[in-house]
C-alpha cells in the first residue's frame, strides 16, 4: 500500500531554466575576454547643461538689476546700464563670444539691463 504522504516520484523534482545571465557567460566576463572588455557607449548627453557657476553668474546679474535702484534713482541706473549693455554690443558684434563663460557674461548683463528697465517702470509708489 502506497504512503499518502510522499508525492509520485515524477512530479517530485522539476528543473525550472536559470534566471541569471548562465555559468558561461559569467566566466566570459571574469574571464577577460576581450568582447567582455568592449566599451560600452556611454549615454548621450542632454542639449543643455547648467553648471553652479553659471547659475551664480546670472543671479548675481538679476541682483545688480534689482540694487541698481538703491544706490541711484532707477531710471538714471536703468539709462546707464543701457548705455553699457549697448557698448557691449557692439563689442560683441565686433568679437562674438565663444568661451562659455563670455557667453553667460553676456547674456547675464542683457538680463540685468531688462530687469532694472523693469524694476524703473513698475517702482512701488512711495
Amino acid at each position: 500500500m502506497a504512503d499518502q504522504s510522499t508525492p509520485p516520484a515524477d512530479d517530485e523534482f522539476k528543473l525550472q531554466p536559470p534566471d541569471g545571465p548562465g555559468r558561461e557567460r559569467i566566466e566570459k566576463f571574469f574571464d577577460g575576454s576581450p568582447l567582455a572588455a568592449m566599451p560600452v557607449d556611454p549615454p548621450p548627453k542632454s542639449d543643455y547643461q547648467f553648471r553652479l557657476t553659471d547659475l551664480l553668474i546670472v543671479t548675481a546679474g538679476v541682483g545688480l538689476g534689482l540694487a541698481g535702484g538703491s544706490w541711484m534713482p532707477r531710471d538714471i541706473f536703468a539709462a546707464i546700464l543701457g548705455v553699457v549693455t549697448l557698448i557691449g554690443l557692439m563689442a560683441v558684434h565686433i568679437y562674438p563670444p565663444e568661451s562659455r563663460l563670455s557667453k553667460v557674461l553676456w547674456a547675464t548683463l542683457v538680463m540685468s539691463y531688462l530687469i532694472s528697465v523693469v524694476a524703473a517702470i513698475f517702482r512701488p509708489l512711495a
